[in-house]
């Protein structure tokens, strides 16, 4: 991913904490707010893993790769659903399992979170 379409501004996160909407698809939750778009970026994506919950980098940062794997291969439908109407949608993947998944599983959540997200939205 190209940093334009990371979600890394401290106020971005706090807003979408705060006055965002969620999504639930265990091992995954799905943060998201929709705003008028500020720059031509139609959807910008954050991952994160509890350190609580995973002590150990090395499981926190496969998780992550995971997530964002998933997310890579399957984002045309949301790029498209936000781009087309000047909105943008600022989004954070939360792994909220005690135990890593298996990548297959964790792509299959993230495609139905993403699913649902473009539903709510008002999307195709």
């Amino acid at each position: 991913m190209r940093k334009n379409e990371r979600l890394y501004e401290r106020k971005a996160i706090e807003e979408v904490f705060d006055k965002g909407r969620s999504i639930k698809e265990h091992p995954v939750r799905l943060l998201w707010l929709i705003r008028p778009a500020s720059d031509n970026i139609p959807v910008k994506v954050a991952f994160t893993v509890s350190s609580r919950i995973f002590k150990r980098a090395v499981d926190r940062n496969l998780i992550k790769r995971r997530m964002r794997e998933a997310y890579r291969k399957n984002k045309a439908g949301v790029f498209e659903a936000f781009g087309e109407k000047k909105l943008q949608s600022l989004i954070m993947f939360i792994y909220v399992d005690n135990k890593i998944a298996e990548y297959a599983e964790i792509e299959s959540k993230i495609i139905v979170a993403l699913q649902r997200l473009i539903q709510h939205a008002g999307g195709k």
